[in-house]
Formats: C-alpha cells, sequence, structure tokens
C-alpha cells in the first residue's frame, strides 16, 4: 500500500464544498482508507493506492485532474508519498 499527502491552500469552506461534490462522483468502494482534513488555511487529504505504480498512474491521470478541476480544487500546493508500513481502521490493523 502507498499513501499520498495532499495540501490545498484557500478558503476551507470552498475547499470542502468542492472536495465533497468530487467525492460525490466517486465509487465509495474504491475509497480503501481515505482522509480529508479541514486546516485553518485549507484542506489535507491523506488517500492510498495499492502501489507506488498505482499512485504514479493516479497523479497523473488527466480525467482525475479534470474532475478536480471541475469541483474547484486547485493544483495541490503540494503533494508527498509514501510506503505504508501499517495501517489500523477501527482498531484492525490492514495488511498492506
Amino acid at each position: 500500500m502507498h499513501a499520498s499527502i495532499w495540501r490545498f491552500r484557500g478558503d476551507p469552506d470552498e475547499l470542502l464544498r468542492g472536495y465533497d461534490a468530487m467525492v460525490a462522483e466517486i465509487p465509495s468502494a474504491n475509497m480503501k482508507l481515505h482522509l480529508c482534513l479541514r486546516a485553518n488555511d485549507g484542506i489535507v487529504l491523506v488517500d492510498t493506492c495499492p502501489s507506488q505504480e498505482a499512485f504514479d498512474s493516479f497523479i497523473s491521470n488527466p480525467d482525475v485532474q479534470s474532475l478536480r478541476a471541475r469541483h474547484g480544487l486547485p493544483e495541490p500546493e503540494r503533494v508527498d508519498d509514501y510506503p505504508v508500513h501499517v495501517a489500523f481502521v477501527a482498531g484492525r490493523l490492514q495488511v498492506v
């Protein structure tokens, strides 16, 4: 599993409205482990992919970029990505 942290700066209320609209178009089954955090100066997303290759494909996918733009989410200020060592969800260890 591979995780990425996306940082978007701007009005948090505006960004969250766009995020909610964007996520409504994504099948929930695609969201294996995902967090959206409200920050004072924007939002932070923590997202996971099954592998580094899947992450690379996702981040460069023009359809994903278009979806984000269509809902008013700017280019992220920063995206960091890491291999996942361990993940717990609802008290359960997830195999990574």
